[in-house]
């Protein structure tokens, strides 16, 4: 999609302005070498916020926003040596990586953080860079892998499983439907809905609430999902199974939680 001449030029500014890092200088103390992954982030952040509101202006399209993202992303990427990765940091570098759809570079990134994480026990990174690496698998046609990555994570414990479900519903498969698994994804999605009910929070702190208010919709809309998946997999039975379980049980609201729950 070509961008607008009158909203790219601003952008183009934007991104001119990004800081370009360059390989350090053995011979110069001074010299730190490329930008660290937190700078990256935090100029990503910030490009983001404001990219967003252009957005929401109407101003650029989604589509937009991320070629957008995709460009800064590379240019502060600029120098960046897996060769000089910092398994700590890796989960940070695979963020920034999927962003610039560098999808070799990510793999490497995330499977050494996934490993980083199984060291150290750190379940929450553990799960959350296993369903990043899965995503990148799947973008890079891997699908049977990246499916059974993600289901390495689903022995998770009811208080560790919130992030499964986007994951799987709005990053993995949206990566990897249409590759000749859509089967298998849609009974990948089923069980990931299963998880997202299981899931323990906080009813008392206001971002239990906010998640106990949101799953109805968020079960509601990974079904429909389920259900078109099965649908190009040219199995309608399964596919109006699945519609069947997003039918409210009654005319109450949907904060009532009175979806149809399996």
């Amino acid at each position: 999609m070509r961008l607008r001449l009158p909203i790219v030029l601003p952008f183009v500014l934007l991104l001119a302005g990004c800081q370009t890092p360059s390989l350090p200088n053995p011979n110069d103390p001074n010299d730190v070498g490329p930008l660290s992954a937190d700078n990256i982030r935090a100029q990503l952040s910030s490009m983001s916020d404001s990219l967003q509101m252009h957005v929401f202006r109407n101003e650029i399209t989604d589509d937009q926003y991320h070629q957008l993202m995709q460009r800064a992303a590379e240019k502060l990427l600029k120098g960046y040596s897996a060769d000089r990765l910092d398994p700590t940091n890796a989960w940070k570098y695979g963020e920034v990586l999927i962003t610039a759809h560098m999808w070799p570079e990510a793999k490497d990134a995330l499977q050494a953080a996934v490993d980083t994480a199984k060291a150290s026990h750190n379940e929450d990174r553990r799960v959350n860079d296993t369903l990043r690496l899965a995503r990148v698998l799947a973008e890079m046609g891997q699908v049977e892998t990246a499916i059974k990555t993600a289901r390495s994570v689903f022995d998770v414990r009811p208080q560790d499983g919130a992030p499964i479900l986007y994951a799987v519903s709005n990053e993995i498969v949206k990566s990897a439907q249409g590759k000749g698994r859509d089967l298998e994804l849609a009974k990948l999605l089923e069980d990931a809905i299963a998880i997202h009910w299981r899931v323990q929070v906080d009813r008392s702190s206001n971002v239990g609430k906010a998640f106990l208010f949101a799953r109805p919709l968020q079960v509601r809309r990974a079904w429909k999902t389920v259900a078109e998946l099965y649908t190009k997999a040219n199995r309608p039975d399964l596919a109006e199974r699945a519609m069947a379980k997003i039918r409210p049980t009654s005319r109450t609201s949907l904060s009532s939680q009175s979806w149809v729950r399996v």
